[in-house]
């Protein structure tokens, strides 16, 4: 997910033949400056579609400087190749439609057996979510130790209800009634959603409600158009950066 643009000056060139430096070094300034400006539109549109974008998203794209010898810009969103998360991962289907990838802890969720192949997760009304809307990083951690706690001690569906409680105990943990405190399946013989449930108890009995729901397909529609706005701003923007920067570079010329 990139947008790649060139100049060709030629014709300026034949107008101003004896500045050609200054109209390359013009140029030059004018697609870094009009690629800054992309960049700015697409920072806006993010705020525009998405609820609550992150930090991180909000520093997900990269610009690549033109130079005097190399007149060609570059706005993308960053990807493996840059040393930190990829958000070109889940900005993708935003801008491709299609379905998502899946998130670090789906697949930590499912290296521990509880994710099935082919589900992805979705928070459920007993998930705790960050300021972004996105499930709270302490409660992601506790349900990856918590399952892995019990695949590290044997099989999660073999265990006998005394070695749960012990488990459970070791961790510090409140239990009653012999019962883990979190579980996968889809409870009420089947009739509720499949994910994986959390238990709570009280003087007076006990109530489950789902932290994550297990679902067969998260598809996105095309929410965010990357390149209309690429290609928008840059038809807006480039003859007035051009412009001023040629004026800037033929006044201060030596």
């Amino acid at each position: 997910m990139q947008i790649s643009i060139k100049a060709d000056f030629n014709q300026a060139l034949r107008r101003l033949s004896n500045q050609q430096k200054q109209v390359a070094f013009a140029t030059a300034v004018a697609l870094t400056k009009t690629a800054k400006d992309i960049e700015a539109a697409e920072y806006k549109e993010m705020r525009d579609v998405f609820d609550r974008p992150t930090p991180y998203t909000m520093n997900s794209l990269y610009v690549r400087r033109a130079t005097r010898t190399n007149l060609k810009v570059m706005v993308g969103v960053k990807d493996s190749t840059f040393k930190s998360r990829n958000p070109e991962q889940y900005l993708s289907p935003q801008i491709k439609g299609g379905a998502r990838n899946l998130k670090a802890f789906e697949r930590a969720l499912r290296g521990v057996g509880v994710l099935p192949n082919g589900y992805y997760a979705v928070p459920g009304s007993a998930a705790k979510l960050d300021a972004y809307g996105n499930m709270a990083r302490g409660q992601i951690v506790q349900l990856i130790s918590y399952f892995g706690g019990f695949a590290e001690s044997g099989s999660k569906a073999n265990m006998t209800s005394k070695s749960k409680i012990n488990f459970e105990r070791k961790q510090g943990r409140s239990v009653g009634a012999g019962r883990a405190q979190f579980f996968v399946g889809s409870p009420a013989d089947g009739k509720l959603p499949f994910g994986i449930w959390q238990r709570f108890n009280f003087a007076t009995g006990t109530s489950i409600k789902p932290v994550l729901l297990f679902v067969r397909g998260v598809n996105y529609q095309k929410n965010y158009d990357f390149t209309f706005v690429a290609e928008s701003t840059f038809k807006r923007n480039w003859r007035v950066n051009f412009d001023k920067a040629l004026a800037d570079a033929i006044r201060t010329a030596r």
